[in-house]
């Protein structure tokens, strides 16, 4: 396949640029993630579809699976329409993905709705980001990608806030009204991707589908050769295994933690409300958190998480209802650290590779960390279903923090050191 300027001149491809680059804040604000699904989402889990905890955080363990199936059948797909329609058409099955989430029953009716959620996300998830990197990074470098990226970061955070408050009021009405509602919105985003531009086209080659399945066999090889060989790129990606696992196994058990504290649907959307709000204001300011930290901005964001996560455990032994306001403050730790490493980490990827190697570093980011995240997702299930909430918090919060401490001094030498200090091996992957 060949990459080709879709434009015969410069003015023309200008143009498609800034109308990528102006939207680009817009579509992420709708589409990044599920507005009104993941407010409810624990409540819609164990209330409406009838899993335990234990089994909400098990069939999410399969979804890290799913995610690596369907990079071949994703990439086949994006090679064959391009970035714009692949955009279109991802954004529809993520559409899907949510009606079959509505109609399908059980564990199994979620399995199944997930399998369709990773092909979605799959196709939709490097087109968006290579859209606006095509259309903002300039020849030295990223140019105004993360600027613009993080806009509309702070935007989806600001309507997450909105939607998350109105979506426990719309589920006291009826439990499936905010699936409703999000399924709404991903019509939104699809209409809003329909008018994205593309600014290069792709050149499919005879045989090109046998071609490409070679080309992700090759991927894969290199890949785990690349992780194999540089240290540097181990590291890095041990450490967002791990921190991407904390985040949902989190996710889960902070529903959990919030349900046996008695916190209604009203009140319990009101409380992810707020926090998505504090993931607004909180990702402001990943630039500066950046500058000030600099190679110590992991080590920063991932302690400050699992501390907070290992305090709440201890609290839940004693009289947590009393306190609550201490337990939510120390909940909303995960939030501040999650809305600043998800834009910091994709920075860092993006930075650690070049043209020729970028392909291959997303595809090894993707293997590695879905598989750290897959066993530590279920493992965590499994602890919930055999201990009381209060002990597998403090469990995982103190297991996080020996793999974080371990990780962290790994990572010492090898992340975030100037080019010149690093080996041959760290620094030119295949």
């Amino acid at each position: 396949m060949k990459t080709i300027r879709k434009y015969k001149t410069k003015k023309e491809e200008i143009k498609a640029k800034r109308n990528n680059a102006k939207m680009f804040p817009i579509y992420k604000m709708f589409s990044w993630d599920l507005l009104f699904f993941y407010s409810t989402q624990y409540l819609f889990y164990t209330t409406t579809k009838g899993l335990t905890p234990g089994e909400v955080l098990k069939v999410e363990a399969f979804y890290p699976l799913f995610i690596i199936i369907m990079q071949l059948p994703a990439a086949i797909c994006a090679d064959l329409l391009g970035r714009k329609r692949s955009l279109v058409l991802g954004n529809l099955i993520m559409a899907l993905y949510i009606f079959l989430l509505i109609i399908l029953p059980g564990f199994m009716g979620i399995f199944i709705a997930n399998i369709v959620y990773a092909f979605g996300y799959s196709l939709k998830g490097i087109q968006e980001t290579n859209i606006l990197y095509d259309s903002t990074a300039t020849k030295g470098g990223e140019g105004l990608y993360p600027k613009i990226n993080g806009k509309g970061a702070t935007a989806y955070y600001i309507l997450d806030g909105i939607a998350s408050l109105a979506a426990g009021y719309l589920f006291v009405i009826n439990q499936y009204l905010p699936m409703i509602c999000c399924l709404v919105i991903t019509v939104i985003s699809t209409i809003i991707a329909i008018n994205f531009k593309d600014i290069y086209t792709n050149k499919l080659e005879q045989n090109e589908i046998s071609n490409k399945i070679k080309e992700y066999k090759s991927d894969f090889k290199i890949s785990i050769k690349n992780i194999i060989k540089s240290k540097r790129l181990r590291a890095l990606l041990i450490f967002m295994g791990l921190f991407n696992a904390l985040i949902s196994i989190m996710s889960t058990y902070k529903g959990n933690i919030l349900v046996e504290l008695q916190i209604g649907p009203e009140t319990f959307s009101i409380i992810n409300a707020v926090f998505s709000l504090i993931s607004a204001v909180s990702s402001v300011f990943q630039d500066k958190l950046h500058k000030k930290f600099r190679n110590k901005t992991f080590t920063f964001l991932s302690l400050s998480f699992v501390l907070s996560i290992v305090l709440v455990g201890i609290i839940l032994f004693g009289n947590a209802s009393y306190m609550l306001p201490v337990i939510l403050v120390l909940l909303s730790v995960r939030n501040i650290t999650m809305s600043n490493y998800f834009i910091l980490s994709e920075r860092y990827s993006k930075n650690f590779s070049t043209p020729k190697t970028r392909s291959r570093i997303s595809f090894a980011t993707e293997f590695t960390t879905n598989i750290i995240e897959s066993i530590a997702l279920f493992l965590a299930g499994v602890l919930l279903d055999g201990v009381s909430i209060a002990s597998a918090t403090l469990i995982i919060g103190l297991v996080f923090l020996l793999l974080f401490t371990l990780v962290l001094d790994y990572m010492k030498t090898r992340v975030g050191l100037k080019p010149e200090k690093y080996s041959k091996n760290d620094i030119e992957l295949e």
